[in-house]
């Protein structure tokens, strides 16, 4: 029996060397496996949202070269370059109106209104006329515009008022209510802008400061014709 015992312890310790070199093969072969597994790819950054980009201004159009009427005087725009003259100047006045339409103007004399003598005469274009003193030398003058355009020029003031503008668009350019020639409660004639003229006194606002301002006369609800500049201390 012991014997049998002995053999048997043998066979056990036996068995256990013939298993040792077993695991140490799987252990290595599990060393080498992942000694040799590549490594896990980079992930790929998400890049990041680039800012909208904004596109150029684009260069604005010139407006084409037209007149503007003014209370001092008439001016002409031509792209970025403006001439000026000034009603108080009728010489230069007519000097521009005539470089600017390429065109020389008509003479027409006016019969002065009765008890008045005036020496006036009118400078006209198709569509402007320049009153001033004979000879068109005077220091003072005045436009009359009938037409939305001079020649080939348009014309308007500076708010953007010309022939055929509405009577919505002078009062929204605050006009205000300058006479009714036929009295049925509409005006005919409004005015707009403001400059006092030292040394008058208004004829309308008594004891007040005369001014000049742009007036505008009106058939229906239409602007037919522009007056620069009119004032309210002048009995003419």
């Amino acid at each position: 029996m012991a014997a049998v015992a002995r053999r048997s312890a043998t066979y056990t310790i036996s068995g256990m060397r013939r298993h040792t070199p077993i695991l140490l093969t799987l252990s290595v072969a599990a060393l080498l496996l992942s000694a040799c597994a590549p490594e896990p790819a980079p992930q790929a950054s998400t890049p990041s949202p680039s800012a909208p980009t904004t596109p150029s201004p684009t260069p604005a159009e010139p407006a084409p070269a037209h007149l503007v009427v003014t209370i001092d005087g008439v001016e002409f725009v031509d792209g970025d370059e403006t001439a000026t003259a000034g009603f108080d100047d009728a010489a230069a006045v007519l000097a521009l109106l005539e470089e600017a339409t390429g065109e020389a103007p008509a003479l027409t004399e006016l019969q002065d209104p009765p008890g008045y003598e005036t020496n006036l005469v009118s400078y006209d274009w198709d569509g402007l006329s320049v009153v001033t003193d004979e000879g068109g030398e005077g220091t003072f003058s005045r436009i009359l515009v009938d037409a939305a355009t001079v020649g080939d020029l348009p014309i308007a003031s500076a708010e953007g008022l010309t022939i055929g503008s509405t009577r919505d668009e002078v009062i929204a350019a605050q006009g205000w209510d300058v006479g009714d020639a036929d009295n049925d409660g509409v005006p005919d004639y409004l005015g707009v802008g403001e400059q006092e003229v030292p040394g008058t006194t208004s004829l309308s606002r008594p004891g007040e400061t005369g001014i000049q301002f742009l007036l505008f006369t009106l058939t229906e609800d239409s602007v037919t014709q522009i007056n620069a500049p009119a004032d309210d201390f002048s009995d003419l």
